[in-house]
């Protein structure tokens, strides 16, 4: 059950297609998240995806029957169909188990898992099933222009590095804001050619959510401005989950300001981590921090009532 892991950059870097077209058998792909499948299952090789045998479909329709009809039984009439199963992690748990206890063996076929987000089901089927296991790693919060970059190549578009450091500052580092800003431009400006860093700023305005200003303004214990801030303006899941998770770890600084001790030289954040500090309780902090831990949580799920409770916590910062 050979398994690799790869950032989505460096996959492509040293596979130029999805997969080996000579190479048949069973991949799982676990992407970090829809819009980096995407890309990187637009490479699958057209000799598969163009021969007529071909099929995709969803994870959630798999069935056991369906799985020995087209990998156990031999017909007759077998014209060794392959298949790109989407949307792999809501696979039945009866297939799933099923696939655990029974190996399935293809030579001539290819059954191709994608996962469009980290699933449990991925490492379970790893550990049991053959084939190839590959995971896509989200790009980390330091690799904004390769990610940047990795998108832009999907839509052949070749950037100034004016406009490059602008979308940097101006976006949030994820697949979605990279994916949307880039189809935009590659609209306006074909292959990027005459592309001008004016013109970008008037067609995508900034977006980012500044953590540090955001953290300032809590730490500051300007609540009402925080929760304001956020209940008023359109922030998609993502960004907010960002955010909470970035807030949480805030928080523990704050509570444990000892990690300063050994630095020999203090950066302006730290600075105002000891500066905050001293105007909370340990008590509070660890009460706000619970709730940046449930905020994250609906932001994760995406809850339809999560912008209802920064309104709630918004206007209790009155009280």
């Amino acid at each position: 059950m050979p398994s690799s892991k790869w950032f989505p950059w460096d996959y492509l870097k040293a596979n130029q297609q999805t997969l080996n077209p000579s190479k048949s058998g069973i991949y799982s792909f676990q992407f970090c998240d829809e819009f980096v499948g995407h890309i990187i299952l637009e490479l699958l090789p057209k000799e598969l995806t163009k021969s007529g045998n071909f099929f995709k479909i969803n994870g959630a329709d798999i069935t056991i029957d369906w799985l020995e009809d087209k990998f156990k039984t031999i017909s007759l009439f077998s014209t060794n169909e392959s298949y790109l199963v989407i949307e792999a992690q809501n696979l039945p748990q009866k297939t799933k188990k099923w696939l655990e206890e029974n190996p399935l063996e293809i030579t001539d076929q290819f059954l191709i898992f994608s996962f469009s987000k980290p699933s449990k089901t991925f490492e379970q089927l790893s550990k049991k099933m053959s084939g190839e296991f590959i995971k896509i790693e989200a790009p980390r919060f330091w690799e904004g222009l390769q990610h940047l970059e990795f998108i832009c190549n999907f839509f052949n578009l070749n950037l100034p590095m004016n406009v490059k450091n602008y979308l940097l500052g101006a976006l949030e580092n994820t697949s979605y804001e990279f994916f949307q800003a880039a189809n935009l431009l590659s609209l306006y400006f074909p292959g990027g050619v005459d592309i001008r860093l004016d013109y970008v700023q008037r067609l995508i305005r900034p977006s980012k959510l500044d953590h540090f200003q955001l953290a300032n303004l809590f730490g500051t214990k300007k609540r009402s401005h925080f929760f304001g801030m956020l209940s008023s303006k359109d922030i998609d899941f993502e960004q907010l989950r960002s955010l909470f998770t970035f807030m949480q770890g805030h928080l523990f600084k704050m509570m444990d300001t000892s990690y300063c001790d050994g630095k020999s030289r203090l950066s302006k954040y730290d600075k105002e981590i000891l500066s905050h500090a001293k105007a909370w309780s340990v008590d509070d902090l660890q009460r706000e921090c619970h709730l940046f831990g449930e905020l994250e949580i609906d932001a994760k799920s995406k809850s339809p009532l999560l912008k209802n409770r920064l309104r709630v916590e918004y206007l209790a910062s009155f009280n």
